[in-house]
């Protein structure tokens, strides 16, 4: 299948609102309308973008079952009561599992324990199963707390077993919450409904951070600590927090950007041994950690541990005070990651055979099923598939007659909403908008085949299916070249979803073009002036166009690069254009 050519989509842009914008600020104009399409319209606002403050993070209190979660934690705490921590296996709940099992244990909590279920075994939720087959025998007889993180919302049948057990419960998630929500004591979520915190796009691990500012806000007002006891710095869990905000593919904005611009100072100086092990296998310079690091690096060998057996390794990573114990961990987990990798890109590749064949077919959603695939990584397969051919994609594991599946969307596209119309082919169904978790008994596929198709086909137009690159401002001389515009740049920052990293646009003639690794690009480019080295990640297929000597259309972000202790600037192509085109 040959690359479909991308639409290339300049932001508007209104030229007497960027001037003054710029004016006010004091910046170049490519930066005001950048702040422009990002909200950004004033001074105060613009503070708050480049500067955002702890100080302004909503109340705990707002969050609709924060007292008396607040409340159960403190009578547990008051009579000692073991604490059983329930975590998904994802980075986002390794991270929050991680951060309320040591918060817990930092405010007197003696006995702490932690649980996640096997993603093969056990699947996405709470499971009692899980519990009974990881935490010690004869702790459920002792009646503990039970907290969830990252997970829970949709299981009232396993809270009320709990509770059969004598279990008190507090549910911490952030998926969408149903019509029915589980009747444990505390259920924080920020979907649910008549919940008046501001921010409902908090990871899993926000919501976990948000339940500990809670308990420790009461603990300060109440006076509970005595003489030579120490509050716990509840800034030094933002590394964990800023971890599974990224990794979790959250907005970063408002509350997020909060979070993850203090956590990535936090990770950069971390003292926790198994963060710190974990950046030095993954080849990161632990001084200036950002979001793409998190993304690319940290989440992906976090994640190993679950996709391919046991996520309680991560855990024990994140939760180590013992460095020979965080570098073997850190290296086990970067093993898993390289196993993870060759195993994904054996499934990707027949995937991607079965996507041409539906593609072909003029099928407008992907459903792809492979006998015998490894299910720990058909999300991320998934998503590959949505990346290459840019359509909703469901993408299945089947063995022993159960489909186990991963779904992933387009903007426009409600994939949780659509799939939620047929509960009854589901075994177990989660999610949201863009990215769902589901499993079926395989002779389902057929009839959920029709119904995904039909209702895609209703939703999606052709321009909608069409790959797009949105371009945030085209360049026609070299303002984004510039000392001024570098040096200020960086301060919009941290970028992910929400805040995604500017895409610029401009002429440029690239030069000396090669090959390198596998269909990677190298080559330089000269911008009215600016010479730059470029890199361009699977666009090999461009090495022709670049090698004609002629002048391109080039779509690229702008990167600062450190190599050997050196520092540069460079442009990462995401694609090129002829200029007749």
């Amino acid at each position: 299948m040959s690359r479909i050519a991308k639409i290339w989509e300049r932001a508007p842009i209104d030229p007497a609102r960027v001037t003054l914008l710029a004016t006010e600020l004091d910046l170049p104009k490519p930066l005001a309308a950048i702040l422009l399409a990002r909200g950004v319209e004033n001074r105060e606002q613009a503070e708050r973008f480049f500067s955002p403050s702890l100080s302004d993070l909503p109340s705990p209190f707002l969050m609709k079952g924060m007292t008396e979660a607040v409340y159960v934690v403190l009578q547990a705490l008051g009579r000692q009561a073991p604490v059983i921590v329930y975590g998904d296996y994802d980075v986002d709940g390794t991270t929050g599992t991680a951060l309320l099992y040591l918060f817990l244990k930092k405010i007197g909590f003696s006995e702490v324990y932690t649980c996640q279920p096997h993603r093969i075994h056990e699947g996405y939720g709470l499971h009692l199963e899980a519990i009974r087959r990881i935490v010690a025998k004869g702790i459920l007889a002792l009646a503990p707390l039970v907290i969830t993180a990252d997970c829970g919302i949709s299981n009232d049948e396993e809270v009320r077993q709990l509770q059969e057990l004598g279990c008190r419960v507090i549910i911490t998630d952030h998926h969408q919450a149903p019509e029915v929500l589980p009747r444990a004591e505390a259920v924080l979520n920020p979907w649910q409904k008549g919940c008046a915190f501001p921010e409902k796009y908090l990871a899993g691990v926000g919501v976990a951070f948000y339940l500990a500012m809670g308990i420790r806000k009461s603990l300060h007002e109440q006076g509970q600590y005595g003489a030579g006891q120490e509050m716990p710095n509840l800034k030094s869990y933002l590394d964990l927090v800023a971890v599974g905000t990224v990794a979790d593919m959250v907005p970063i904005t408002g509350v997020n950007r909060i979070f993850v611009k203090a956590g990535l100072e936090v990770l950069g100086a971390t003292i926790r041994p198994g963060l710190a092990a974990l950046n030095r296998v993954s080849g990161i310079d632990g001084s200036a950690v950002t979001c793409e690091d998190i993304g690319y690096r940290l989440g992906p060998r976090l994640n190993a541990a679950g996709r391919m057996g046991d996520a309680g390794r991560a855990l024990a990573l994140l939760v180590t005070e013992d460095d020979a114990s965080a570098r073997a961990l850190a290296q086990e987990l970067n093993s898993e990651n390289e196993l993870r990798k060759s195993v994904l890109e054996e499934i990707c590749l027949e995937a991607a055979v079965m996507a041409e064949a539906a593609v072909d077919a003029g099928k407008n959603g992907l459903i792809i099923s492979g006998e015998g695939w490894h299910p720990g990584v058909i999300g991320i397969g998934a998503a590959r598939m949505v990346e290459r051919f840019n359509r909703p994609t469901l993408l299945f594991a089947v063995q022993d007659g159960v489909a186990k599946g991963s779904g992933r969307s387009l903007p426009g596209v409600n994939l949780y909403g659509i799939l939620q119309e047929r509960p009854e082919l589901f075994l177990a169904f989660g999610g949201h908008e863009a990215a769902v978790g589901l499993t079926l008994l395989a002779e389902n596929l057929p009839e959920l085949e029709m119904h995904f198709q039909k209702r895609v086909d209703a939703i999606v137009t052709e321009t909608m299916l069409a790959p797009k690159i949105g371009i945030d401002w085209h360049e026609e001389g070299g303002a984004i070249f510039t000392k001024e515009f570098l040096r200020n740049y960086e301060r919009l920052g941290p970028f992910g979803m929400g805040n995604p990293e500017p895409v610029f646009s401009a002429q440029g003639l690239p030069e000396n073009p090669r090959e390198v690794g596998t269909n990677h690009l190298k080559f330089t480019a000269r911008f009215n002036g600016a010479i730059l080295d470029g890199i361009g990640f699977g666009l090999g297929e461009f090495h022709s166009l670049l090698d004609s000597g002629q002048p391109l259309k080039i779509a690229f972000k702008i990167r600062r690069n450190t190599f050997r202790n050196k520092t540069s600037w460079q442009v990462e192509a995401v694609d090129f254009k002829q200029l007749s085109i």
